[in-house]
């Protein structure tokens, strides 16, 4: 029964993330090509380890007092080689898929090569170090691996579709980003001392800048976008036609994505819980036919409702900003 508490918890928060990503996505990326990546990210863990392990055995000599133990430790044994290998995964397979039809794509494959790897990470840790560093990092870890992807992900988008000349200083910036982001969250934390605390400022920055590069996105992916006028003749937009702002998700959609989704994270341990009193073998008294269905029936009725409370967060409510941009 710990086994599957253990993996439920390591496994949970990255799939409720990954869902949140893709449901945000006006169109939907095909699911073979998002489980791949999903499992790319997963198995560059085997090369990223020694890698790691090698980097950090080489700057062991700069790792003098508390900072310089922690920033080697922070760079060279985990943001470098991390990151390097996710920029593979998004620069070496994805790239050249022709599903990657649009900037957008970009944010939504970046954040899910980085769920993946966090997923196989989260396992590691949880499997050594138990329950409780499943419930820090599934509030911490979790969502800084997917929002560096995030930000990783909205500069290879962009390069993908830009001149030939413009692709290299994007792709770097993008790669780069994600290295000190995730660096800088990793050294505050490595200090273990007071200002470990400022490793969750970094965090928030992340998510910030990763939401703000998505709107981003989605504005410039609607201005370049074609209209349907005039009967069948297509007519692109200008600057002078009126777009009407991206509505803006409201405080309450928020706090119902949040409660859901914490509420499914703990049904998820829940029904691991049910399955394991259902179909394993215990040393108490089993279980009789009516109280299994009535467990069942039971657990049910939460689970039900934080899915409707998270599909509800996900549908709105929205705000608008101001209804008609127009020249002026």
């Amino acid at each position: 029964m710990e086994v599957f508490l253990l993996g439920g918890s390591a496994v949970v928060p990255s799939l409720l993330l990954f869902w949140y990503i893709r449901a945000r996505d006006k169109n939907p990326e095909p699911h073979g090509m998002l489980l791949k990546t999903f499992l790319l990210g997963a198995l560059i863990c085997a090369p990223v380890i020694p890698l790691a392990i090698g980097l950090e055995s080489m700057g062991q000599g700069l790792a003098v007092g508390m900072w310089g133990a922690a920033l080697v430790q922070a760079f060279l044994g985990a943001a470098i080689p991390e990151e390097l290998f996710k920029y593979l995964v998004l620069r070496g397979y994805v790239w050249r898929k022709h599903h990657f039809d649009e900037p957008l794509d970009g944010v939504v494959y970046g954040a899910t090569a980085s769920l993946g790897f966090a997923t196989l990470e989260n396992i590691l840790y949880v499997n050594k170090y138990g329950l409780g560093t499943a419930v820090v990092r599934a509030i911490s870890a979790v969502p800084g691996h997917a929002f560096t992807g995030v930000v990783m992900g909205a500069f290879v988008g962009r390069a993908r579709f830009a001149p030939p000349e413009q692709r290299l200083p994007l792709l770097l910036t993008g790669l780069g980003s994600a290295i000190l982001l995730h660096g800088a969250y990793d050294a505050f934390l490595f200090t273990h001392s007071s200002y470990a605390f400022l490793a969750f400022a970094v965090l928030f920055l992340e998510i910030h800048w990763g939401r703000q590069l998505y709107k981003a996105l989605q504005v410039e992916q609607v201005a370049l976008q074609p209209v349907a006028v005039a009967g069948s003749v297509p007519v692109a937009m200008t600057v002078d036609a009126p777009r009407r702002s991206r509505p803006l998700r409201t405080f309450g959609s928020w706090c119902k994505l949040g409660m859901g989704g914490l509420g499914l994270s703990a049904c998820g341990l829940w029904w691991l819980a049910v399955a394991a009193a259902l179909f394993l073998d215990t040393s108490g008294t089993p279980l009789s036919q009516g109280e299994k269905a009535g467990l069942v029936i039971v657990s049910l009725v939460p689970t039900g409702f934080f899915l409707w409370l998270f599909r509800s967060g996900l549908r709105g409510p929205f705000e608008v900003a101001s209804s008609v941009i127009t020249d002026g």
